[in-house]
């Protein structure tokens, strides 16, 4: 049985949060794949990606780190444990090739444009014939980008998934198609869709006779998601053990008598500010995107969670990468523009102050 540490542990790129149980769940493992670049975030707005791919968007991995012989059969939420996936401004989907759930993309599709950074749930599977390890249990190197994108070296991502030296998580394998069971139009803000938060209590995303692992260390992939906010999930999974017939059941909070708790099942990401790599977590209460972004004259800012009745109002600076304040407004309402046409072209941070409340975001200027 594999060793249990109980404490938070940062290994290379990867966030190894550790089960409590001595079970078929070790834990929790959320890898950082990818964060985009200036080159990324034009290729998909040239592809007319309906939110935004934000420059510093952070592509996270979930996986189900599992003791030798079990198989995830099930995500699921029901009465008693949300299932809950969430950031803080929106997930990003390519426009073309991109999927909700995992459904076989080809290879090929696969390779265009930001399909490989694309937003997904999934049991194992990444395209068709290959499922998703651990960037550094992958041995076959990557299957590169067809429009020379997805390039970025960030060491804050470990290896990078495209170019020289470059492994992308992707190794052969069986993938099998989850079956979405109770869920509708739920997921569609995977999807091109307006929303920032799925939550069921009533629904499972699952994989007949269970998946596992195609390494030796047995990670299961659950899923890929994209965003510039705040990530996080409330997990919930049912797990097949080598005892045929036989399962197990991990939740996030108040474990029943035929449950496992499992806090790992818990997460709230930090999200890269600066090119310093400094993390910094974002108040849950802001929720933002920049429109349209890149962009070359005007910009508008939409918030994604506004129930108020009138305009919000915030302080707006626009700092660039050398930390100089270009653009100050005091009190702007948000659904104002605001003339970028000055700008140089370039990377800038775009932050909205209320009081103590700060958000940050990127703005591309070309």
């Amino acid at each position: 049985m594999k060793t249990k540490n109980i404490l938070f542990a940062l290994l290379s790129n990867l966030f190894i949060l550790p089960a409590f149980s001595q079970t078929g769940l070790e834990g929790i493992v959320v890898e950082k794949y990818y964060i985009s670049d200036a080159a990324d975030s034009i290729d998909a707005a040239n592809n007319g990606a309906v939110y935004p791919l934000g420059v510093g968007s952070v592509t996270y991995r979930v996986y189900a780190n599992l003791l030798p012989g079990y198989k995830v059969i099930q995500m699921f939420g029901n009465a008693a444990h949300t299932l809950n996936i969430a950031t803080t401004t929106a997930f990003y989907n390519d426009p073309n090739y991109g999927f909700k759930v995992y459904q076989g993309t080809s290879l090929n599709n696969t390779k265009k444009n930001t399909t490989l950074i694309d937003s997904y749930i999934t049991i194992g599977g990444v395209a068709n014939g290959l499922m998703g390890v651990l960037k550094t249990e992958d041995t076959d190197g990557t299957i590169g980008n067809l429009q020379n994108i997805l390039a970025n070296t960030d060491p804050l991502i470990g290896l990078p998934i495209t170019g020289t030296g470059a492994e992308d998580g992707l190794m052969p394998g069986t993938p099998t198609l989850p079956n979405v069971l109770g869920i509708t139009t739920e997921l569609d803000l995977f999807d091109q869709t307006a929303g920032n938060d799925f939550t069921t209590n009533g629904a499972a995303i699952a994989a007949l006779g269970g998946v596992d692992g195609i390494t030796t260390s047995n990670h299961v992939l659950l899923g890929q998601f994209t965003t510039d906010g705040v990530f996080s999930f409330h997990l919930n999974l049912q797990l097949a053990t080598p005892v045929a017939g036989e399962s197990q059941i991990f939740v996030a909070d108040s474990a029943a008598a035929n449950e496992f708790l499992d806090t790992t099942l818990n997460y709230t990401s930090g999200v890269i500010i600066d090119n310093s790599g400094i993390e910094e977590i974002q108040s849950s209460a802001s929720s933002f995107m920049i429109y349209p972004n890149p962009s070359q004259n005007t910009i508008a800012i939409k918030s994604l969670n506004n129930t108020s009745t009138g305009p919000e109002v915030y302080d707006v600076q626009i700092i660039d990468m050398s930390g100089r304040t270009v653009i100050s407004k005091s009190n702007h309402a948000i659904v104002d523009s605001i003339n970028v046409l000055g700008l140089k072209e370039g990377i800038y941070t775009l932050k909205l102050i209320n009081g103590k409340d700060t958000s940050s975001l990127r703005l591309v200027k070309f």
